[in-house]
């Protein structure tokens, strides 16, 4: 009998502990939707919190089912967990940002997209610009309830704009920033425009290399770093500004891109910090100039007024010597920046230990970097930060 009220109670202190992880809307904490178009037989999620490494596995509960999908969900804790890994009866996805502003991924062809209650696919406006001696298109996404005259949206400014919306762009997918925009719009977050600057072409290394020192690698020799980062600021900034009701300040305007395209934006972000509330660095090729080289560069800039929320996300799978390379000085840029005197709070570094070079890991982290981009509740529009007509 002894033994029989043991196990009774295990059971029992087993089974609340499982209803409180994961058990539906009623349980404390935030609904986590897993909206399956494979016709998975169960799913189970397993959360996880990268500084403690405290993770919680459980099984979703099958619900509401659609025209070719089915819905599955439980109650997490977005304050406990910040990743998510989605297994389901045949598959099982890479470690999923999740947040309180992206609490659900759909599983389709394209592997995995951030869930979010709009079906259609991002449709963005493509703006020419002149570029040196040649041209550059702009792709620029609205909201699907974007109001010229209603409360001003934030602006996300980013590179390798061929390969933001379209789940197509490369063999990994695209990195899904809409449908991320949307669910941060849909719980609470604000409403964000995103203009994407395309780098697809010969120039793309010349383009987003900073010109800040000796280069290490012979083949990105002579860039204009400078120059892209003067036609962000003084002119694709501008016509923004001038066409989008838009906020203006830098704390809701932002900069992100991955590799020679992360490693621009932080450059960017670093010539001009009084224009951009935080920079979003992905895999970024730091190693193309020495530790020495970026020391030097960031130990002659004033930190004392306006200091960019700074992004940094790098993998260091052993799968992708690349991206082992990247990660090894993406980890050591943190501290010469606190070195500089650079606010340690305003310094977030995520590595993801199987994260690889791609657009599938960025369109990952992506949801990640923005809860850190944007922690503050939607302001009231003041004169100060809306757009003047």
């Amino acid at each position: 009998m002894k033994k029989r009220i043991i196990c009774l109670i295990l059971t029992a202190v087993t089974l609340v502990a499982a209803l409180s992880a994961c058990s539906g809307s009623n349980a404390k904490g935030k609904l986590f939707t897993v909206r399956d178009t494979k016709s998975s037989e169960e799913i189970t999620a397993i959360f996880k919190n990268t500084v403690s490494g405290e993770t919680s596995e459980v099984k979703l509960k099958k619900g509401e089912s659609g025209e070719g999908y089915t819905d599955y969900t439980c109650s997490a804790d977005p304050d406990k967990f910040d990743r998510v890994t989605i297994k389901t009866n045949t598959d099982e996805t890479i470690e999923l940002a999740y947040n309180s502003y992206v609490t659900g991924w759909v599983l389709n062809e394209h592997r995995f997209m951030p869930y979010d209650t709009g079906s259609d696919a991002p449709k963005y406006e493509r703006k020419t610009f002149d570029y040196q001696k040649r041209t550059k298109d702009i792709l620029i996404w609205t909201p699907d309830d974007y109001d010229p005259k209603g409360d001003p949206c934030s602006v996300i400014y980013m590179t390798d704009g061929q390969n933001l919306f379209d789940p197509s762009a490369t063999s990994t997918g695209s990195w899904a920033v809409a449908e991320s925009a949307r669910a941060m719009a849909q719980n609470g977050g604000e409403k964000c425009i995103i203009v994407g600057i395309e780098n697809a072409d010969s120039w793309r290394d010349d383009e987003l290399t900073p010109d800040i020192g000796e280069v290490l690698s012979p083949d990105y020799e002579n860039g204009h770093g400078e120059y892209f980062s003067d036609f962000v600021v003084k002119t694709v900034m501008p016509y923004i500004n001038e066409n989008y009701n838009v906020y203006t300040d830098f704390e809701h305007t932002h900069i992100c891109g991955s590799s020679s395209g992360g490693i621009e934006s932080f450059y960017i972000g670093m010539e001009h910090p009084d224009k951009f509330g935080s920079i979003g660095a992905m895999s970024p090729a730091f190693l193309l100039y020495s530790p020495e080289t970026w020391k030097k560069y960031i130990s002659e800039k004033d930190f004392s007024v306006n200091t960019p929320v700074v992004y940094i996300y790098s993998g260091k799978s052993s799968k992708d010597q690349l991206e082992a390379q990247i990660c090894s000085q993406a980890e050591i840029m943190p501290e010469t920046l606190k070195k500089a005197d650079y606010p340690e709070d305003k310094i977030v570094t995520k590595i993801y230990d199987s994260g690889i070079h791609n657009e599938m890991y960025w369109r990952a982290v992506f949801p990640d970097y923005l809860k850190y981009a944007f922690p503050k509740p939607i302001p009231m529009k003041t004169d100060d930060t809306q757009k003047t007509e």
